[in-house]
């Protein structure tokens, strides 16, 4: 009796191997050919396996993607979803493959059904969020690509310039941004770029508001788009919010007087209000670490050439009708001119001049030089350049630049006003 029992037993345990092994082989040889990747190999494998939504899923993009043929791909894309309406990518490949017969309702359906599964998923949300805007669906779209941009960073600038080339509503499109800066610094690019300067003074306010620090390499564009336009007083508000934002930044905060960085302890920024440099024929611009009359560094401009305007220049806020001292420490090497280097200050929009200090020539030890002047009556921003006038002739040797100085004050004794 125990002998029969185990027999039986024995036959069970073989059976059910059998019966697994079966499986297993049929599972294997399925797989096998679902890698081949063409339809009579995916077609046999669905023979094998035709409750897989995967392999069904496999043959719906085959047929999509490589033969172009919808109309093939529709019964396989849709098995796909009845055996696994879990899964967000099937429901999307239903969607493409309605799309291409031309099942527009059939489409919205698999989209929603596709955001249903995976609300916070970004490739979801970016193809409903097109799909939608398509149909004219706004609010529906730029929720979706609300979704998109904030879980995937890759997304704000193509979604930007698609819901601008649509919509152009520049509230709406700033109502879905991420609370991030660098998107937000994206669409005023955008804007600024297509002379929205209302929209992204609105969109840089509300960028400021986030709290967030900000990256300067990113931002400092609008502070230059601001001055471009004559308005000052918005850079000078805009230069303080990132500077007051950004850790990299911080450094260049203005001391004592108007002119940033004027030692030269910093990298040049060549934005803002920091110090710009432009190349020019005749002299060479650099940072001289083994030269200064305070801190550790100084310019140097070494000249070689002719030419007026050494290419460096600082722009700096002032007020009109106010009187200034600019005042600079400087030495010479060897500086052979017929007339040699000074620092002027013009008006920064009509390039007048409105003071200039004494010219340096020959070798020199580290001495002051400076100027006061007065600003016009609509005078708000100056610029402040190392320059020779006239330019024309010849000029070799160097020149040192340290603690260049800008501030509001009466006129010093032994100065010249002009």
């Amino acid at each position: 009796m125990a002998t029969a029992r185990r027999t039986i037993g024995l036959s069970a345990c073989i059976v059910l191997a059998a019966i697994y092994a079966w499986f297993a082989a049929r599972s294997f040889q399925a797989a096998r050919l679902a890698s081949s990747l063409d339809v009579p190999s995916l077609e046999r494998a669905l023979a094998l396996e035709p409750r897989d939504a995967a392999y069904q899923n496999l043959l719906c993009r085959y047929l999509l993607f490589d033969k172009q043929d919808a109309d093939a791909a529709l019964p396989r894309c849709t098995r796909a979803t009845e055996l696994n309406p879990y899964q967000s990518a099937y429901w999307l490949n239903l969607a493409l493959a309605y799309y291409s017969t031309g099942a527009q309702q059939q489409q919205e359906r698999a989209i929603r059904k596709a955001v249903a599964v995976d609300p916070m998923t970004p490739d979801v949300a970016w193809t409903a969020a097109n799909f939608l805007l398509a149909q004219g669906k706004t609010q529906e779209a730029l929720r979706e690509f609300s979704v998109a941009m904030r879980g995937d960073p890759n997304t704000v600038q193509p979604a930007i310039e698609l819901c601008w080339r649509t919509l152009h509503d520049p509230n709406a499109i700033q109502a879905a941004l991420p609370p991030d800066p660098a998107a937000y610094l994206k669409f005023v690019r955008l804007l600024t770029a297509n002379h929205q300067w209302d929209a992204a003074q609105q969109a840089w306010s509300a960028m400021m508001q986030l709290n967030q620090p900000v990256d300067y390499r990113y931002a400092l564009f609008y502070v230059d788009e601001l001055l471009q336009r004559h308005q000052a007083a918005r850079a000078k508000e805009a230069w303080e919010q990132v500077v007051s934002r950004s850790v990299g930044l911080s450094r260049y905060r203005r001391g004592d007087g108007l002119v940033v960085d004027g030692s030269f302890e910093q990298p040049i920024l060549n934005a803002g209000f920091d110090w710009h440099y432009s190349p020019q024929p005749g002299s060479v611009v650099s940072i001289e670490p083994d030269a200064a009359h305070t801190g550790n560094q100084s310019l140097l401009i070494a000249y070689n050439g002719t030419g007026g305007d050494a290419g460096i220049v600082q722009y700096v806020p002032v007020k009109p009708d106010t009187q200034y001292t600019l005042s600079a420490w400087v030495k010479s090497g060897h500086l052979d001119a017929a007339n040699g280097t000074a620092i002027s200050v013009s008006d920064a929009y009509d390039d007048k001049r409105l003071g200039k200090t004494p010219e340096t020539l020959d070798t020199t030890p580290w001495h002051r030089v400076d100027t006061v002047f007065r600003t016009g009556p609509q005078t708000d921003l100056v610029a402040v350049r190392i320059t020779r006038d006239p330019g024309e002739t010849h000029i070799n040797g160097r020149l040192w630049i340290d603690d260049i100085s800008l501030r509001q004050a009466p006129a010093l004794p032994g100065t010249q006003v002009h």
